[in-house]
């Protein structure tokens, strides 16, 4: 597998940009500019890509791929150019969790003096709890 660098700078003709209306506080600025920018890859279609790494992209980044298309928003800065880049790194974050490789986990056993350990304290918490019950008069 290519380093997520390698393959960004490969995959970047194929990026589409929309721009819209950035909603939230700005005053006049943000009813008048067009500063969130989405970046639209169309995944599926990419030939940089194998097809197990289409794959992964669509089980790992379920929220940002809707039908053959991936969709990064980004609305955090009123520079047009500075939401560019941060989708952008949006992505190479979402593509390094998707191409990480699990270890797989290793089944551990319970150590003896452990289970000894939580047999013991049981035995004494019943024996408190054995304590505190009434004594019937009929016991003796």
């Amino acid at each position: 597998m290519k380093s997520i660098t390698t393959l960004l700078e490969q995959i970047q003709p194929e990026f589409t940009f929309e721009t819209s209306r950035s909603s939230g506080k700005g005053g006049q600025h943000v009813n008048k500019t067009e500063s969130r920018v989405t970046l639209v890859w169309d995944f599926k279609n990419s030939e940089h890509l194998s097809q197990e790494e289409k794959e992964l992209i669509e089980t790992k980044c379920k929220s940002y791929v809707s039908g053959d298309v991936l969709r990064i928003s980004t609305e955090e800065n009123r520079s047009q150019v500075k939401n560019k880049k941060k989708s952008i790194y949006k992505l190479k974050k979402g593509l390094e969790e998707a191409f990480k490789k699990e270890k797989p986990r290793k089944k551990t056993r319970i150590p003896k003096s452990v289970k000894a350990k939580r047999l013991r304290d049981k035995k004494f918490n019943s024996e408190i709890k054995n304590s505190r019950k009434k004594i019937d008069k009929r016991d003796f």
